[in-house]
């Protein structure tokens, strides 16, 4: 199949610019003339160019992305809300302090050129030596802080608002079946008029040259003294100013109900914007703007011919995976980067052997185990019923969180979808529950085989498909199963209501909150001992090989595809087991609840928490769930990004890594007192009493020896070997 797209990707790009000019004109009236006679309501041209209206506004945005990945080689996942910050100040100024239309849409335009360079300067910036993945995790953080903020601004400012925002041109005319406004033309004017501007800034500008001779090869281009850093300010601050005047055409074209309406753009958008750049290849604005142009028809003409455009949704997914697949060479080129897998920066390191058996060490780890085992299970006792109700679904979510290590952590591969397996695992317990009167021990393990099997398929395409693209790809499927896979609508025979909670054993009820929270709490316990045990397993070896080095996990005989595959698959079976829960928690499902943003706020929790580690994921879990209780809106939304951005600059291994410093801070306490010198704990570092003797010194004693065939030691030089060195005489020698 690649082979054959290339071979006629080839002959296009080898035949005369006429003929492909030619092709170009007539394919679309050809396909125009076969859809008109094929689909039932036909192809209305009214359809097509409000299609083309929404395709080209869509287009903005889709070159933006394209050209941060050139400039940076990292998928902008907030490339969007910086036009939302920017469309609900311009609102602002026309609705609360009544400036004039354009005065009000030029201060937006330049907030947003100002917020593109302020972002890269201060965050992106300090990544520019990580890996491009964990970038791509920033600006996840970043869109969620930007996504806050334009809830937040028109709350303080001005609160609801009631009147319209349109442009000021009265124009009205008719293309059957769609009447068309001022706001139409504008979008018609405006867009070819930008993009003929950005054209000639890349092909004759200084700085436009500049740019494109630093997204061919920035190292060359640092060598011949182009400024890369500022050029990658001026491509930050085109894109915030492609997505605002995207999003501030859009406004009007869509009506202006709220301000939720701007702010919540919804992953729909980010969906089609994210495939066209895709089909470009990540490298074509053309072809880019080409292809959001055509899903802006295939979507007006999906709402046309279904009275939803439901279907185009899903049929992104699809068109994803296509793209991925077929062009995979191209996309391969970010695993050469180094990019491909999320590599935890720090592995969380075991006690040392030297201080484990201590006595006090030992009293110590039981009794903050204790205290931890008694803090949860005496919590209902003083708590509220809603009290109980979080920590219910607190543990719940740290349950998929530590799905999510498992699959990211130690596996390398990043999920945008993961809580969408949920979704799947809720609905196959609630329908089996609910309407077949399983028993909910055998409904639960169905769930996990079923999820932990939709898992695998999801893994099947990343076996070639790797990194922030595989990011897409799982944001695609949780996009595609909140529309459609877990709609109501469409699969009424898997989505369950309402779901009572069946009595364990036909014997113990839960219904009150307080046995539901110990329930979920059995969950977790349980989970969390399969994953220690799964990390201590060859297969949990295996996985972090695989993930490290993968060919050097090939040249041990590491089969590297069964383990990718089997932990999508546990991974996924965890996810299920927690859907379990949850639908036992809220006794029904709602399609509302597994949207792709609880997704990003999954992923947030695990890399605030710490990838690397299962208690840095329950405290994830923690923080994020923690904060939406006590902070509302827009501001929890702050909380989650600002989290997740400061601990990649600041706190790569994330909460756990904190947790994991101060038991090391007491474990050298324990050593100084005891006179020990623990290498593991202190690296190169030697510090000590006359009396401190070394841990190591048994084998730095026998550095300088052999041993012959009679199994007893000599020293090579005939003399024997040296005594054990004392700490204090590490420290003198330095």
């Amino acid at each position: 199949m690649t082979a054959a797209l290339q071979r006629v990707r080839n002959s296009f790009d080898a035949a005369p610019r006429s003929a492909r000019i030619a092709t170009w004109v007539v394919a679309p009236v050809l396909v125009w003339i076969v859809g008109d006679n094929v689909l039932p309501r036909g192809m209305p041209l009214g359809i097509i160019l409000v299609g083309a209206v929404f395709g080209a506004l869509n287009a903005l945005i889709a070159i933006g992305i394209v050209l941060v990945f050139k400039a940076n080689k990292v998928v902008n996942f907030a490339q969007a809300e910086f036009g939302a910050v920017a469309a609900v100040l311009a609102i602002e100024f026309k609705l609360k302090l009544h400036w004039n239309y354009f005065l009000a849409i030029g201060a937006g335009l330049v907030i947003a050129v100002v917020l593109g360079a302020l972002v890269e300067m201060l965050v992106i910036r300090r990544f520019r030596q990580a890996p491009r993945l964990i970038l791509a995790v920033a600006t996840i953080g970043l869109a969620q802080i930007l996504n806050g903020i334009s809830v937040i601004i028109p709350l303080k400012w001005s609160g609801l608002i009631a009147e319209r925002f349109e442009t000021p041109f009265d124009v009205r005319f008719k293309i059957f079946p769609v009447v068309f406004s001022g706001d139409h033309v504008l979008v018609m004017i405006v867009v070819p008029a930008v993009l003929i501007a950005l054209t000639w800034f890349l092909r004759y500008t200084d700085y436009g040259v500049a740019i494109r001779a630093a997204a061919e090869n920035g190292d060359r281009a640092n060598l011949l003294g182009i400024p890369v850093a500022r050029l990658s300010t001026v491509v930050w601050a085109i894109s915030g100013l492609l997505s605002a005047l995207a999003v501030v055409l859009r406004v009007p074209l869509l009506g202006f109900a709220s301000f939720s309406s701007v702010s919540g753009g919804g992953f729909s958008l980010l969906l089609r914007t994210l495939a066209a750049a895709v089909i470009g290849g990540m490298t074509s604005l053309p072809i880019t703007f080409v292809a959001a142009v055509g899903l802006g028809i295939l979507q007006e003409l999906g709402a046309w011919t279904f009275h939803t455009s439901t279907y185009v949704d899903a049929l992104l997914l699809f068109v994803i995976l296509f793209v991925f697949l077929s062009q995979r060479e191209r996309f391969s080129r970010a695993t050469e980067t180094g990019i491909s897998t999320w590599k935890a920066l720090r592995e969380v390191r075991p006690i040392p052997a030297e201080l484990r058996s201590l006595p006090e060490v030992r009293v110590g780890l039981w009794t903050l185990r204790g205290l931890l085992a008694a803090g949860v299970l005496a919590f209902p006792l003083w708590a509220e019923p809603s009290q109980e109700q979080l920590a219910g679904i607190i543990l719940i979510y740290a349950i998929v969180a530590v799905s999510l290590v498992v699959l990211t952590g130690w596996g390398g591969n990043i999920s945008l979808g993961h809580w969408a397996l949920v979704g799947f695992g809720a609905c196959t317990t609630g329908t089996l529950v609910a309407r077949h009167g399983w028993d909910l021990f055998l409904a639960i393990p169905a769930a996990m085989i079923v999820t932990g099997g939709v898992a695998f398929l999801i893994g099947l395409p990343a076996l070639r498909i790797s990194g922030p693209f595989l990011a897409v790809t799982t944001l695609a499927f949780a996009v595609t199963s909140s529309t459609y896979f877990l709609e109501n609508r469409y699969f009424n025979w898997f989505v369950p209501d309402h779901v009572d909670r069946p009595p364990l054993w036909n014997r113990f009820r839960y219904d009150q909150d307080w046995q539901m929270y110990f329930v979920c709490l059995a969950g977790l316990v349980l989970s969390v001992y399969a994953v220690q045990r799964l990390r201590r397993s060859r297969t949990g070896r295996a996985a972090l090989a695989t993930r490290d080095n993968f060919q050097a996990a090939q040249s041990v005989a590491i089969e590297t595809t069964a383990v990718k595959l089997a932990g999508f698959a546990i991974s996924g079976a965890i996810a299920g087991l927690a859907g379990s829960l949850y639908v036992l928690h809220q006794q029904g499902f709602k399609t509302d609840s597994f949207g792709p943003e609880e997704s990003l706020r999954l992923f947030s929790m695990v890399v605030i928490g710490g990838l690397g580690s299962v208690p840095g994921a329950i405290l994830g879990a923690t923080y994020v769930r923690g904060t939406e209780f006590f902070l509302s809106g827009g501001y929890a939304l702050i909380a989650s990004g600002a989290g997740l951005v400061l601990l990649l600059l600041i706190l790569p291994g994330g909460l756990g890594e904190l947790v994991y410093r101060a038991r090391d801070a007491m474990l050298r306490r324990v050593a100084r007192r005891r006179g020990l010198v623990v290498p593991s704990l202190v690296a190169d570092v030697r510090v000590g009493t006359e009396d401190a003797p070394v841990a190591l010194g048994a084998a730095l004693s026998g550095l300088d020896g052999a041993t012959n065939g009679d199994g007893k030691g000599h020293a090579s030089n005939g003399h024997a070997p040296p005594e054990a060195p004392r700490a204090g005489e590490l420290e003198k020698a330095r």
